[in-house]
Formats: structure tokens, C-alpha cells, sequence
């Protein structure tokens, strides 16, 4: 069962064609009915107006067929007024009749003029109808979807009320935390200033020692070789008189040496570069000695002549430690990515940015304008070059000594897997590709597989190129 719904002016128009059409045949019904009844009771009052007289009177122009005359008949009498009145009421009916006619062929072409924009109405109105009915739909779905967004926008208003407090809470936490790695990074400068004092200390006391022991043995030696001679009552007193001369001179060295270990121990030394750089290294949070020991392996075997820490010999050692240092930092990456940037993550516990949920971020995030070179950070080798779910297209160099470096989100990649490349060498140009939010690079630093803060690299190395240019 179907239903078709017009407008109200099209109703009316097809209303007034139906009735023009309507009163026009009933009209033309009426007049031929009329004019019936009119020539009819003509013939009545006249029988010598009936249609078959008429015709014998106005035979046809065409030709009769030849008939034998039966035997004449009186012929009637014709009244020719009556007959021309006649035939005046019949043109004028005739004319009327083609009137009507014509009226009743323009009311057909009129009504089948409306029948065909009757049609195209219906038709248009189907269209109508169907594109009402699809766009209410789409008003529905619409509504649905803004009363979803409308649900979900609370639930995230609520959601980001429950986040600004936790916020709150998180930046009070990592104010308390930064305060905190502050006095950590402070007790590490001091502990490793402690650490070098009693390594020195440890040195001049096992020097002081060895000192001792050599002042000390040629007493013992002496007091071997020459033992006390048999006693003797009457020279009691000259051997008394001269074991005590003997024994003088084994402890003079000991009293003469004393003083000189107290006073050099309690004298403090001034911080040499030795000191200096390697406290600036640590400060990375790397174990220098064991690098150092990676650089340079000691052999298995060990020994050779003991040298004093005061000693001019241990110059040399000083000298030499400060060369394994410095080529040590020649290798670390203690430079920065990017010649200018605007650091927008730090290492350690953040907000996501993209589901603003509370998560750790094991680099940071550096941004600036888009397509902006990125350099190397340390002399290495690119261990790794293409392009990761999360981090976009990445390079990853090896620097040795189980650090590596790692560059996200990278627009272009400028270097091969294999290649070698040395410090501030451009490695890509900054993007955004990956997880990301904008044009930036993630910069992350890996010690032996575990992410580590880049920024005390950084910080590190701006100190450490000042000291190794000394």
C-alpha cells in the first residue's frame, strides 16, 4: 500500500482541470441534447421539416442511381420561410456545436497538459519525498552522533577535570623529583670528588707505607746483625750506654718521616683536569673506569716498580689518563642533534600527547622548523636506517661501549646503514612522521639496551669540549 502526498497548489490545479473538464462535457452534453430536442419539436409542429423531405428537397450533388419511377406521387407543400428559418437555427447550432468542439478539444489538451505536469508533479514529489526521507534519516544519524559526542565530550570534560588534578599533583611530583635528581646529581659530583680524594689518599698512605717499611728495615737488618755481646758484670753499663746509640739511628727515620706524611695528607691537593673531567663524565651516569677499561684493557698479568703518587713519574700517569679521557669523549654523544630548538618533552614521566594518558618517555622531544638538518651527536656507525611503527623514519648510530643514539620522526634519512660518521655529521632532515604531533625530533640515548637522560650528555658536553681544549 503505497500513499502519495501533493501539496495543496498542485491539489487545486488538478481540482480546476478536472472541473473545467468536467463542465465542458456536461456543457456540450446539454447543448447536442438541446439542439435534439429543439429540431424535434420543429418536426412536430412541421412534418414537412423531417430530415427525409429535407434531403428530397436539397438532393446531393452527386448523381442518383437511375431507378424506375413508381407512379408519382402528390408532392407536398414546402414552406420556404420555415424552412430557411430552419436552416438559419441549424448553422447557428452547427456553429455552435464547432464551438463547443473546439471549446472541449483545448479543455482535452489542457487536461492532458495537466495530466503530464500532473506526472512530472508525482514524479518530483517521489523525488522529494525519497530525498525528505533520506535527509531525515541523516538528520537522525546526525542527532545520534552529536548526542554520542555530547556523551563523550562529558565523559572527557570529567576525564580532563580527573587529569588537571592529577596534573596538579604530577607537576608537584616532578617539581619534587627534579629537586630531587638535582641533590642526586649533586651527591654524584660530590661523591665522585670523594671517591678521587681517597683513591689520592689511598695512594700516598700505601707511598707513606712503603716509605716506612724502607726506613724501617735497615734498623731490623742492623739489629739482627749485630747481636748484644755476652754480659759482663763490670761492663753492665758501657753495653747499656751502647745499645742505646744503636738504637737511635734505626728510629730517627720513622720520627723524620712522620711529620712529612701528616702534613702532605692534611695539606688538600687542588683538583687536577684528571679530576675535573672525569667528575664531568660521570655526571653522564656512566661508569668511567669501566669504559676507560673498555678504551684501554689492562692485561692479565700486573706488577712492575712501585711509584710514589708524589713522585715525578706520576705526572706521566696523570697525563696519560687525561689522553683516555678525552678519547673517551670524543666517542660519547655529548652533542646536541640540533644547532637551535625549542625543547617541548624531557626524559622521564609525562602526559601523552595523543591519548593524555600518564606515561614515561624515554628520550626527548626537540622541535623546529620542518626540514631542519640533523647531526650526530658522537662519532659511530649507523647500525639501523628505515622506518618504525611509533617513531616514523629512524637512524640509529653505534657509538661503542654499548651506547647507542636513536633520531625519530625524521622527514628524510641523509646517511646508509654501515656508514661511519663523526660528531655534528647531518644524519636527516626533522619531520614528522610516526606517532607524532608535529615537526620535531625524538632523541633517545640506549647504555647497554636502557634508555638513559639525553640531556646530561648535553650538559655534560658543554663543559667537556671546554675542558679538552686546554
Amino acid at each position: 500500500m503505497r500513499h502519495l502526498s501533493l501539496p495543496g497548489w498542485l491539489q487545486a490545479m488538478v481540482l480546476a482541470a478536472c472541473l473545467i473538464s468536467v463542465g465542458g462535457i456536461a456543457y456540450l452534453a446539454v447543448g447536442f441534447a438541446r439542439l435534439h430536442e429543439v429540431i424535434d419539436s420543429r418536426v412536430v409542429e412541421n412534418p414537412a421539416l423531417n430530415l427525409n423531405n429535407l434531403q428530397a428537397s436539397n438532393p446531393a450533388p452527386s448523381p442518383a442511381p437511375v431507378v424506375p419511377a413508381p407512379t408519382p406521387a402528390p408532392a407536398p407543400v414546402v414552406d420556404n420561410t420555415a424552412i430557411d428559418s430552419l436552416r438559419k437555427e441549424l448553422a447557428q447550432m452547427r456553429d455552435q456545436l464547432a464551438a463547443v468542439g473546439k471549446n472541449y478539444s483545448d479543455a482535452s489538451a489542457r487536461a492532458d497538459q495537466t495530466s503530464a505536469q500532473l506526472a512530472a508533479l508525482t514524479a518530483t514529489n517521489v523525488k522529494l519525498r525519497k530525498d525528505f526521507d533520506d535527509t531525515t534519516a541523516r538528520i537522525k544519524t546526525v542527532q545520534d552522533a552529536r548526542d554520542d559526542a555530547d556523551r563523550r565530550a562529558k565523559t572527557a570534560e570529567q576525564a580532563l577535570q580527573a587529569i588537571s588534578t592529577k596534573t596538579s599533583n604530577l607537576a608537584q611530583l616532578t617539581k619534587s623529583l627534579d629537586d630531587n635528581k638535582a641533590e642526586l646529581q649533586q651527591s654524584e659530583a660530590q661523591r665522585t670528588t670523594l671517591q678521587n680524594r681517597v683513591q689520592q689518599l689511598q695512594m700516598e698512605l700505601q707511598a707513606q707505607q712503603s716509605n716506612n717499611s724502607r726506613a724501617v728495615a735497615p734498623a731490623q737488618t742492623q739489629a739482627v746483625a749485630a747481636p748484644p755481646p755476652e754480659p759482663k758484670p763490670a761492663a753492665a753499663a758501657p753495653t747499656n750506654a751502647s745499645r742505646a746509640p744503636a738504637a737511635a739511628p734505626a728510629a730517627a727515620p720513622a720520627v723524620v718521616s712522620s711529620p712529612d706524611t701528616r702534613s702532605d695528607a692534611s695539606v688538600p691537593r687542588a683538583p687536577s683536569a684528571v679530576s675535573e673531567l672525569e667528575r664531568l663524565l660521570a655526571s653522564t651516569g656512566l661508569d668511567i673506569n669501566r669504559m676507560l677499561g673498555k678504551l684501554s684493557p689492562a692485561p692479565a698479568g700486573q706488577g712492575g716498580p712501585y711509584i710514589a703518587l708524589n713522585a715525578p713519574q706520576a705526572a706521566g700517569l696523570d697525563s696519560r689518563r687525561i689522553d683516555d679521557l678525552k678519547q673517551l669523549a670524543k666517542v660519547l654523544p655529548l652533542a646536541s642533534p640540533l644547532n637551535s630548538y625549542q625543547l617541548e618533552s624531557t626524559f622521564g614521566g609525562r602526559v601523552d600527547p595523543i591519548n593524555h594518558r600518564s606515561s614515561f618517555h624515554p628520550g626527548l622531544d626537540m622541535s623546529a622548523p620542518y626540514m631542519t638538518q640533523v647531526f650526530s651527536t658522537g662519532a659511530g656507525v649507523v647500525s639501523f636506517t628505515g622506518t618504525e611503527k611509533d617513531y616514523g623514519r629512524v637512524v640509529e648510530i653505534d657509538h661503542g661501549h654499548g651506547i647507542v643514539t636513536r633520531f625519530a620522526h625524521l622527514h628524510r634519512i641523509l646517511v646508509a646503514r654501515g656508514q661511519k660518521v663523526g660528531v655534528h655529521f647531518p644524519i636527516g632532515e626533522l619531520g614528522s612522521t610516526g606517532r607524532s604531533t608535529g615537526p620535531h625530533v625524538h632523541y633517545e640515548v640506549h647504555v647497554d639496551g636502557s634508555p638513559v637522560d639525553p640531556a646530561k650528555f648535553m650538559e655534560a658536553g658543554k663543559n667537556v669540549v671546554q675542558i679538552s681544549t686546554k
